[in-house]
């Protein structure tokens, strides 16, 4: 047996010598086709090795006690506190005078004709001054005018505190033209009145300081973060505070608006009454 194995591997060997002379390329499909014929004759001989010995070695384990069934996880239930009725009066009474203090503090002490706009000024970064706005004592959107100077520059200083009327300016100005071009629901622009040394102060359309002379500008988002401060969505804003006003000063009623400085929170004594609430 042993003989004849060993004069096949020498026809083996003479033929594929000969295929490596005439004809190497048939010797490559040869060669490549017998890798993988070994490669899987010994993948055989390794799983008929493996069971045989597992049958030999395996012993007899004990048989495992089947794992009881879990009930799915209940989720725990969430305990709301529950306030006294004496505790939820309190928080509401100190509620009510929070907001009467606010009232205080965009009133000032000085008188606020019905439907009045009022600008609560709050931060000024030297270039830039941001504000919320109110109609009716309730907050509307978000404000940008210029800083505050000293003495005054031509088209880049904001308008003093105070209290001043509102009115249609009732002159066609290129402005007004462009703003109608705009908008089919423009007629005249919401004039600012009777501001010492100033003149044609209107509440417009605008995002940065760059987009007013003196006028508040007014939106509905406000981008404080950056150095470069700026008010977004401002188209929004204006045509619903337009159409809020517009018709009431059209109709002759007497609208003012009053504008507050930074500081108008320190005045009112707010926040002095704010942290001695908190610490109660």
């Amino acid at each position: 047996m042993s003989r004849f194995l060993l004069i096949a591997l020498i026809v083996i060997l003479l033929v594929l010598a000969i295929l490596f002379i005439l004809q190497p390329q048939v010797l490559d499909g040869i060669w490549m086709w017998l890798v993988g014929f070994a490669g899987y004759v010994v993948l055989l001989f390794r799983r008929a090795s493996e069971g045989l010995k597992s049958l030999f070695t395996k012993s007899e384990s004990p048989a495992k006690t089947a794992d009881p069934v879990q009930a799915p996880a209940q989720p725990t239930p969430l305990i709301t506190p529950q306030l006294s009725n004496d505790t939820l009066d309190e928080l509401n009474e100190k509620v009510r005078a929070l907001e009467n203090q606010l009232l205080n503090a965009q009133k000032s002490g000085l008188p606020m004709a019905s439907h009045a706009v009022t600008v609560l000024r709050y931060l000024d970064d030297g270039q830039t001054t941001l504000g919320l706005i109110f109609l009716k004592n309730r907050f509307f959107a978000y404000t940008l005018e210029d800083t505050h100077r000293d003495s005054k520059v031509h088209g880049k200083t904001r308008i003093p505190e105070g209290t001043y009327p509102l009115e249609l300016n009732r002159v066609e100005t290129p402005l007004t033209q462009r703003y109608r071009n705009r908008f089919p629901w423009f007629d005249y622009h919401i004039e600012i009145m009777k501001i010492p040394n100033f003149s044609r102060v209107y509440i417009h359309i605008g995002n940065t300081h760059a987009d007013t002379e003196g006028c508040i500008l007014i939106a509905d988002g406000v981008n404080a973060a950056d150095p470069q401060k700026m008010i977004t969505h401002s188209r929004l804003a204006f045509e619903r505070f337009y159409k809020t006003l517009h018709p009431l000063l059209n109709q002759g009623k007497q609208l003012s608006i009053q504008v507050l400085n930074e500081d108008w929170f320190s005045r009112s004594h707010l926040l002095q009454k704010t942290e001695a609430i908190a610490m109660e």
